[in-house]
């Protein structure tokens, strides 16, 4: 898969960009000072193929005094090519994401087009709560049709099955969340044990290629229960306490991914250095099983991937970076290495930016008009909305 053309309007800083046209595969370096826009074009890839940012809400990518925003692209996939469009409108919150200029749902819209992202911020994946790794799991395995499907309606009987604890005289009065909620259960441990294993397998050597040093990585999906049958007896025998707090107790919703060496957790073992190469390498992981999984190759697109690297750790991170199709990475500068590179492409933001031009007859009123189709940003889908990762406080999501 790979995006060919990218069109913006009001989208943070981007006024009115007509047309970015992008290389089909190779690097695309995307270079910039700080504080110019390098974030905001891969969030607005983002918001593209997932119709959300990864950072903020709707309202906030509208550019100052404007009232909506339309993100737009030319896709090609193994299935064909699609125009795809995200508008939002922001005095009714409402968002449209269209496919082929025809509305689409956000679940459907959200496994269509497969993407591996690479933040900053994704350097304390290791030093945050559960519900962080659990919201990687879930992009990883997102482009897997009967894994979304399966976390969907997972979902959905949680928060029922949660709503009635509050009100429930017996374990009877829940039975038929409880059968929704352990079948599909079953179906996300399924897809996340094959994840893990796949991760298990490959994050030693692939950590290993790109730092040369050699760690005994055990990486493990830790479940409260180690079956759908085990997981249904245990939701029986907690009822007592499920209903003091008002909250299922176990189940994919409360999975982690754990990472050690030595039996100790990396977050106390490794350097902050060593943590984000090993979050490089799983992030690479996944872009591979995801490859493998679907037979569509994911997008790679990185914020700031060659920073803090020297000028060989960089070429060897570069070395074992997915090519066959697009990878996308932003940086202040471009760095020797990359220049040398004959599939290497730059796109410098601030010629774009300074480009802009006010909207013509492609971007009027009516590409912010909303309709019966609109998804309403105050009750998303559950699919769409990442989990929080607060701790203290039991996570509302699988």
């Amino acid at each position: 898969m790979y995006l060919e053309k990218l069109a913006l309007h009001n989208f943070r800083n981007f006024t009115h960009v007509e047309q970015i046209v992008l290389p089909k595969s190779g690097l695309l370096i995307a270079a910039a000072p700080n504080a110019t826009g390098k974030t905001n074009f891969l969030e607005s890839i983002v918001m593209l193929l997932r119709g959300k940012s990864f950072r903020a809400g709707h309202a906030e990518c509208v550019q100052w005094g404007e009232d909506g925003f339309v993100v737009r692209g030319v896709v090609h996939r193994q299935a064909g090519t699609l125009t795809t469009a995200v508008h939002y409108h922001q005095p009714t919150q409402k968002v449209r994401i269209e496919e082929g200029g025809e509305p689409v749902s956000p679940v459907m819209f959200y496994q269509h087009y497969p993407m591996v992202t690479f933040l900053p911020e994704d350097t304390f994946l290791f030093t945050r709560g559960p519900a962080v790794r659990r919201n990687f799991l879930n992009r990883a395995l997102v482009s897997v049709p009967a894994y979304v499907s399966a976390l969907v309606q997972y979902q959905r009987s949680l928060k029922q099955r949660n709503a009635n604890l509050k009100t429930a005289a017996s374990f009877a009065d829940l039975a038929a969340w409880t059968d929704v909620l352990v079948e599909h259960a079953e179906s996300l441990w399924q897809h996340r044990r094959s994840l893990a294993t796949f991760i298990s397998t490959h994050l030693p050597e692939l950590y290993q290629r790109i730092t040369g040093e050699e760690l005994l990585l055990v990486i493990e999906l830790v479940t409260s229960t180690e079956s759908a049958g085990e997981l249904a007896e245990n939701l029986a025998n907690s009822f007592p306490h499920e209903s003091r707090y008002g909250y299922t107790l176990q189940g994919p919703h409360r999975d982690d991914l754990t990472v050690t060496v030595d039996d100790r957790p990396v977050a106390d073992f490794l350097s902050q250095g060593q943590q984000r190469s090993l979050v490089i390498a799983l992030k690479l992981c996944a872009h591979s099983y995801i490859k493998k999984t679907i037979n569509e190759t994911p997008l790679f697109i990185a914020d700031e991937l060659l920073s803090e690297l020297d000028e060989q750790r960089q070429e060897i991170l570069l070395a074992n970076l997915p090519t066959a199709t697009q990878t996308i990475l932003t940086t202040t500068s471009v760095p020797a290495i990359v220049k040398k590179r004959a599939d290497a492409h730059l796109l410098d933001l601030r010629s774009i930016l300074a480009a802009a031009e006010e909207p013509d007859d492609d971007f009027d009123d009516d590409d912010v008009d909303v309709d019966e189709h609109d998804t309403d940003t105050g009750d998303e889908e559950p699919i769409v909305a990442e989990e929080p990762v607060a701790e203290g406080a039991p996570a509302a999501t699988a």
